[in-house]
């Protein structure tokens, strides 16, 4: 794994990076953590940036969405026909995103998108993107967050969205989550576009309660 500057870091952010795995040095970085929706870290409400938290309702495609979370599940059964929008229905009504996962899983798994995880980046960055626009609130706190900081969700177990510290104090994963976080801090700040792959997405053909998705 890679042991990185924040200058590197940052310079490094793109879709085409967000598998990458990293060994973040807490020694060396301004890490700026959370794990669960009520974490505080430097006095700032970090787990507020999660997409298992509360509070950042939007409306897109024409239909409420208590979170992120919810919106990206529902890319897990996004094929064309009426089973996908019965579990994208199920999935988007419950109120919390940690119980939307944990049931959609228990009950569909074995119905999710055989391709999915050749877009779920693109898809991830696409929905988080989505909330940054359309909830002014969630915004506002992304934007809050120091520039010179790593966000870092810390998770064990789950080196894809999120990282871990090893037994000598360095963090290590994917940290998807942090860096597409970061990613959209920039361009809120920039007033720029995410580099998201919108080809990708609309040749995978990603259907939302029966309606195809144009990127």
């Amino acid at each position: 794994m890679n042991r990185i500057t924040l200058k590197q870091y940052n310079n490094s952010l793109s879709v085409a990076n967000l598998s990458r795995q990293e060994s973040l040095d807490p020694q060396s970085l301004n890490l700026l953590t959370y794990s669960g929706p009520k974490d505080t870290c430097q006095g700032v409400a970090t787990g507020r940036l999660g997409n298992m938290a509360g509070g950042f309702h939007f409306n897109l495609l024409g239909v409420k969405w208590y979170g992120t979370e919810h919106l990206y599940l529902c890319g897990e059964w996004s094929t064309e026909g009426r089973r996908s929008v019965e579990i994208q229905e199920y999935i988007r009504k419950m109120a919390s995103g940690v119980y939307a996962k944990r049931c959609s899983k228990a009950k569909y798994k074995a119905e999710i998108r055989t391709d999915f995880t050749s877009f779920r980046y693109d898809w991830m960055l696409w929905c988080v993107w989505q909330k940054c626009l359309l909830n002014r609130e969630f915004a506002m706190l992304l934007r809050s967050i120091p520039e010179d900081t790593v966000i870092v969700e810390v998770v064990k177990n789950d080196p894809v969205w999120a990282a871990y510290p090893d037994s000598e104090g360095i963090i290590r994963g994917g940290n998807a989550m942090g860096k597409i976080l970061t990613i959209c801090r920039h361009c809120l700040i920039t007033g720029t576009e995410p580099d998201i792959n919108r080809q990708l997405l609309n040749e995978v053909g990603i259907y939302i309660l029966g309606n195809r998705v144009e990127f």
